[in-house]
């Protein structure tokens, strides 16, 4: 009777097992068929090799009476629009360069002045005149001088405020018409900017009109240039699936065979428990009697080694992260095969179980 130290013995089984084998043989057109087929390939042939009859002409239209017209149009609109342009242009810089302006410089307000002006001359001329006849008549009615100089005094005072008011009211119309040109000025700009603009944006809509046609142009003569060989692949195309699918009017024969028997394994005994757990305790297990409670005796190796059971104390189950444990302590080893022990990086001796032997 072996030990944990024994291998088991090998064990021979006996496995069912099975094979299959098919294979396939010619595959040959329906007979009903042969004739019809025979009868219809030539004809099949003879009509997908013809030359196809194609349309050579071009697809893109010619330029209508309408769209010329409509050209022309675009011309005489961009030329008025350039003269417009012109027109906006001096506006606008008319009424620049009134917003700049003092309005003392206005023109209308300075032929204003000259108006006032000679109206006053005119008003003084006829007063005067009007003096001389109230002198001769003041002389005629007793009137002194001084009486008369306090009225020709009044009489002048009275022109000098007429003109003044005038002279205002010229002023703030000069100030008005400013403010207005200031006003008109952003406006007038954008008009000139479109009118000037206006011809570019015709000759440009033209000329993608015009780019649209050439690009279908080179297309449609692209086609016209690759259509015969296009058409040549479309017939090859068609003759060859249509000949595939006649050939696919058949049948085929499918043979298949399966043999069953039993075949011999040999199944290991594999290693022995011993062995097991020291490879699964990669290359060294601890084992520190210091680390262990609750040990009881199991069995005696040959060599005179004990094995144990045990129960892992605190710190143990936080080194091994177990609760119970089974095997050698590293106390006892280490007094018989010392080479098999070390003490590891926390302080506690740790037993290498494949160099303990049986």
């Amino acid at each position: 009777m072996g030990g944990i130290f024994s291998s088991p013995p090998p064990t021979v089984v006996q496995a069912p097992s099975f094979q299959t084998s098919s294979s396939t043989g010619e595959i040959k057109p329906y007979a009903p068929v042969e004739p019809f087929l025979e009868q219809i390939l030539p004809e099949i042939r003879t009509e997908f090799t013809q030359t196809p009859e194609l349309y050579r002409g071009s697809l893109v239209p010619d330029f209508s009476t309408q769209t010329l017209a409509a050209r022309d149009i675009y011309g005489q609109v961009g030329n008025t629009a350039s003269q417009l342009g012109g027109i906006y242009g001096n506006l606008f810089a008319g009424d620049v360069g009134r917003a700049m302006a003092n309005p003392l410089d206005d023109s209308i307000y300075q032929a204003q002045l000259g108006t006032i002006a000679q109206s006053a001359r005119d008003m003084t001329e006829r007063d005067k005149q009007v003096a001389q006849q109230q002198a001769i008549e003041a002389g005629q009615f007793g009137l002194g001088s001084t009486a008369l100089g306090e009225l020709q005094t009044m009489q002048q005072q009275k022109r000098e405020e007429l003109a003044q008011r005038q002279m205002s009211a010229a002023l703030q119309e000069a100030e008005s018409r400013r403010i207005a040109a200031q006003a008109r000025a952003p406006q007038l700009g954008q008009q000139m900017l479109s009118a000037q603009l206006t011809p570019a944006s015709l000759q440009e809509a033209i000329g993608t009109q015009v780019e649209q046609r050439q690009a279908a142009s080179q297309a449609d003569a692209a086609r016209l240039a690759q259509q015969d060989q296009e058409a040549r692949r479309a017939q090859l195309i068609t003759m060859s699936n249509l000949f595939g699918g006649l050939a696919g009017l058949g049948s085929s024969t499918i043979n298949q065979g399966t043999s069953s028997g039993y075949t011999s394994q040999v199944i290991g005994g594999g290693p022995s428990p011993f062995s097991q757990i020291a490879s699964a305790a990669a290359p060294f297990a601890m084992s520190d009697i210091k680390l262990k409670t609750d040990i009881k005796f199991v069995t005696k190796l040959k060599n005179g080694i004990n094995v144990y059971r045990w129960r892992w104390n605190k710190r143990g189950a936080e080194i091994t992260n177990r609760v119970f444990g089974f095997g050698v302590i590293a106390q006892e080893v280490q007094k018989i095969k010392p080479a098999s022990v070390v003490k590891g990086e926390h302080g506690y001796l740790m037993v290498n179980y494949a160099g303990i032997g049986d």
